[in-house]
């Protein structure tokens, strides 16, 4: 993987995800919660449509992520088996127990804490040190992400936990000196969204080369 890491959340469309693809972010997400905008029903990409499309357009370098908001593990480890899933990006009130059950499935775990003007819980997220992978910050919303929104990101700053994490919530291309200058050093990576899009789960392919073009620059 590159520094930053660079995550590419709520795709949908199979050309577009090709495009996405061709630029080599990191991670590409799916999300599947039905109530969000950018939502993967079966309609739009199918698991017949993953067996001959994402191994042949999506190089193995490129880790898939499935979204989930209140889903059982059951329903979690299914579709991770389905769609062939990497990583598992957890939104809502997930125990480290229920991190713990997926990661000893050999599925690796990205736990997200939305942050709002209380800012950010250590004590909380100390307990799903060495369960999860990395976590990720987000603005907080009803809708959980994809809001377009930023939180004040001087809240990270008392951040002193070992895992790293990923800084998510409206993030554009206006954000990229701010970025490069090293939000925290255990931040390794953002999460683009809405900021690239032309529509819901409609990707920007020009933004979002230039985002990664000008993130990696030495």
């Amino acid at each position: 993987m590159s520094f930053p890491l660079i995550k590419v959340c709520g795709m949908r469309d199979a050309q577009n995800i090709e495009q996405i693809a061709s630029l080599c972010p990191d991670f590409i997400g799916f999300i599947f919660y039905p109530r969000s905008k950018r939502y993967v029903r079966q309609s739009d990409l199918n698991a017949e449509d993953l067996d001959t499309l994402l191994p042949k357009n999506l190089p193995t370098s490129i880790k898939r992520v499935g979204v989930f908001v209140e889903s059982t593990d059951a329903e979690v480890e299914r579709i991770a088996c389905q769609w062939k899933l990497d990583y598992v990006q957890l939104h809502s009130k997930e125990s480290p127990a229920f991190c713990k059950k997926l990661k000893d499935k050999g599925l690796k775990v990205i736990k997200v804490f939305s942050v709002g003007k209380e800012g950010i819980s250590l004590p909380l997220m100390r307990e799903y040190e060495g369960v999860v992978d990395y976590f990720l910050f987000d603005t907080q919303t009803s809708d959980y992400g994809g809001s377009g929104n930023k939180f004040d990101w001087n809240v990270l700053k008392t951040y002193d936990l070992k895992t790293p994490f990923m800084l998510s919530g409206g993030i554009s291309l206006d954000d990229v000196e701010q970025l490069r200058g090293h939000i925290h050093h255990h931040c390794i990576g953002f999460d683009i969204n809405s900021k690239f899009e032309t529509a819901p789960a409609q990707k920007n392919a020009n933004l979002i080369q230039e985002f990664i073009t000008l993130m990696r620059k030495a």
